[in-house]
Order: structure tokens, then sequence, then C-alpha cells
């Protein structure tokens, strides 16, 4: 007996006739009494769809199968050392590594970062990514960058791609994963977790993030609007400032008018060799800090204790 087509005549219910149970007809449609012995079911539209889904179900198992598997690697803030023993071991495993790189930029921080642990029959790809806030450009690199992982992935073997930090925090890793399930969804995706620059800094100064039971907010200063972040400076106890804009006056002013200047550190590309930290923060000082890559700033509204900040002053 022939069933009705449902893909595209809008049929969005059907009927179990065993139990004359509405069902609804879609990707998940599967039969109510998959192992009971049934008299209608040669002629039951769900029972028909159950089996259909479980072929796509076996097909999809099949393909990803037959595909390899991305890892994403977070290799900490800047020290080698600060990488965790999964992303290392998973490193040595590899054949073909992948890391970023600002467009117009020879090195790879994440790869400076990774070397010491990537073997040397591995093969290192870069991929350049172009500093702008324009999603449609940005998202147009990614999704090239995303066809070139996945032909890799699509002969079966497994690659990796070095991140700064975390992949879960700020992390170009997210572009390229949200590119390529787009293009192929049945992709395979695993993440080794790595410290975060946030973290790092703060365990550097030996300066708590948080402590009982106050609140933190991480703000991507260059992409937030002078009013929301008037108000989240307001709303949270601490506060962490990422990707600080090349003009930074507005950040400055909002922390003026709050009086948390003397509130703040920044630290710049943290545990790496040219890190900087300045711990009286000020106007003037910020100013002649802004524009810096790998820039953030802590700030606490309940101060930073005097003897924290003389330890390890550095400007």
């Amino acid at each position: 007996m022939s069933h009705p087509d449902t893909s595209g005549v809008g049929l969005k219910f059907g009927y179990c006739q065993k139990y004359n149970k509405k069902l609804p007809l879609d990707d998940t449609t599967v039969c109510v009494h998959p192992n009971e012995y049934c008299r209608f079911r040669p002629s039951c539209i769900i029972h028909e769809l159950g089996k259909q889904n479980r072929l796509r179900q076996r097909r999809l198992e099949e393909k990803k199968a037959a595909l390899g598997t991305l890892f994403g690697i977070g290799v900490g803030p800047g020290n080698p050392e600060m990488m965790t023993l999964q992303a290392i071991n998973g490193i040595k495993k590899l054949e073909i590594i992948f890391a970023s790189r600002k467009e117009g930029s020879k090195t790879s921080i994440a790869h400076e970062i990774a070397k010491p642990h990537i073997p040397a029959a591995a093969q290192v790809k870069f991929l350049d990514f172009p500093v702008t806030f324009d999603r449609e450009k940005f998202d147009d690199v990614w999704a090239g960058h995303a066809r070139d992982i996945l032909a890799v992935l699509k002969t079966g073997k497994d690659c990796g791609y070095l991140t700064i930090g975390d992949p879960s925090v700020y992390s170009t890793f997210t572009h390229l994963v949200r590119n390529l399930l787009r293009q192929e969804s049945a992709a395979r995706v695993e993440v080794f977790p790595g410290i975060t620059s946030l973290t790092a800094a703060a365990n550097l100064l030996n300066v708590p993030l948080v402590t009982d039971g106050e609140t933190l907010t991480i703000i991507p200063s260059a992409q937030i609007e002078a009013g929301s972040m008037k108000e989240l400076i307001r709303l949270s106890d601490n506060l962490v400032f990422m990707k600080i804009p090349s003009d930074a006056g507005t950040l400055i002013k909002n922390l003026e008018a709050e009086g948390l200047l003397h509130h703040a550190i920044w630290v710049q590309k943290c545990c790496l060799p040219s890190q900087r930290v300045v711990k009286e923060v000020n106007a003037q000082a910020l100013e002649e800090e802004q524009g810096r890559y790998l820039s953030l700033m802590i700030v606490k509204k309940e101060g930073i204790a005097k003897d924290l900040k003389g330890e390890t002053e550095e400007k």
C-alpha cells in the first residue's frame, strides 16, 4: 500500500491505527509500538515514517563515521607550560594542525605557544582572519576556512585547530565551527579547554576575580555601546574588559565617572614574553596603552589591596 508524501503537502499529523493516537509527522516521528505485533503495520503511516527516520539516522551515523574529527585546542594565555595535558597529548597525535593569525601577520601566537609540543612531522596550516566587526566579511572569510578544513575531514583524517586561551571565550574557533556545521551538519567536533587570559591575569597578580557572593561581568568593550557599557559597569561587583579598542576614550570616561580608574589593573599579552602590566591606572596611562593587542583590564569595585598592587609593580 502506498503512503502519502508528507514532504511538501503540509500534512502535520497522522494517526496510529492500533491505538488511534494522534502524532506529529516530522523528522522525529517514531512508531509508538515498534516492538509489538500490529495487524495495521503494513499500512500504518506512523510505522513507515519510523522506518524512514531510522534509515536516515543510520545513514547520518555512517557519514559521521567516514569523516575525521576537528579538535578545538585551547593553548592557554601564552606560556607553553600552562597548556593542559589533554591539549598536549592531543596535539601529539595529529598529522594536520590549523592555526589562525591576524591578516598581514607572519606569525600565529597560538602556534608559537603550542610549538614546543607539535611533532616535527605534523603539517601546520595558517588561516588568516581580518580584524573587522563587519560580520558579513568576517563570515565569508571563515566560511572559506571551514571549506578547507572540511576537505581534510572528508579524507577521514583528524585535524586540530589551535586557539589562544579557551575555545569558548571570544575565540575564532566559534566562527569556524559555526560555518563548518552549516556546510556539513555531520561534522564531528571535540574541544580541549584552555586557561583563559582573564583567569591567568588574576592569578598572576594574586587578585581574586570574585569572592563569596560577588558578581563578575566580562565586557567586550569595543563592541558595546556607550549606554550599555555604563549600565554594565553599574550592575556588577567586578569587571573584566576585553577587546579594548584603539580609541579607549569612552571606556576611560565611564570608569572616571564611576570613580573606578584607581580600582583597575591593565594587563597586556598576559603570560607572553612581551607581557606588560599597569597597576596605577589613570586616564593618561590608559591612553598610552590603548591600541595594544591582547589587552584586558580587571576592575574591582571594592578596590584592590594596596599590598597586592605593590607586589609586582611594573609601571
